[in-house]
């Protein structure tokens, strides 16, 4: 693991796929920063700046999708990318994640190689438009 690879928020309540989310990401570079739900997320927000935002949708506390308009609303947080990492795949769910703002969306149970692809992606396009990747 990296101390000074771009830093992650991933807000994922099952400490399995959580475990398997800094594994993957860790080895690719990344730091990662795990919120169990929506009130934790929103707390760490108040402070910190990511470079990216993984989402489950389905949390303790709440739709995940209800973080998404306070995130791209936000003057600070507006240019975060947020990625949807969901069970839920069903047309009108990607549907509603891309509608609630999502740049992009996968399905879990997540596979490494289409993780990190989608990550990179994300942060390349992020630094691409001239936003700031987050320490």
């Amino acid at each position: 693991m990296t101390d000074d690879g771009p830093l992650i928020l991933a807000v994922e309540d099952e400490p399995r796929n959580a475990a398997l989310l800094d594994a993957i990401l860790s080895r690719a570079g990344y730091r990662l920063h795990i919120a169990d739900a929506l009130s934790e997320a929103r707390a760490w927000l108040a402070d910190g700046v990511p470079a990216l935002v993984l989402l489950d949708r389905h949390l303790p506390d709440g739709d995940g999708l209800d973080l998404i308009p306070e995130i791209k609303h936000s003057t600070r947080l507006h240019d975060v990318p947020i990625l949807l990492v969901s069970a839920s795949v069903l047309p009108h769910d990607v549907e509603a994640a891309m509608a609630a703002g999502c740049d992009g969306f996968l399905a879990k149970p997540v596979r490494v190689k289409p993780l990190v692809d989608e990550v990179r992606r994300l942060l390349v396009e992020v630094d691409e438009v001239g936003g700031k990747l987050a320490d």
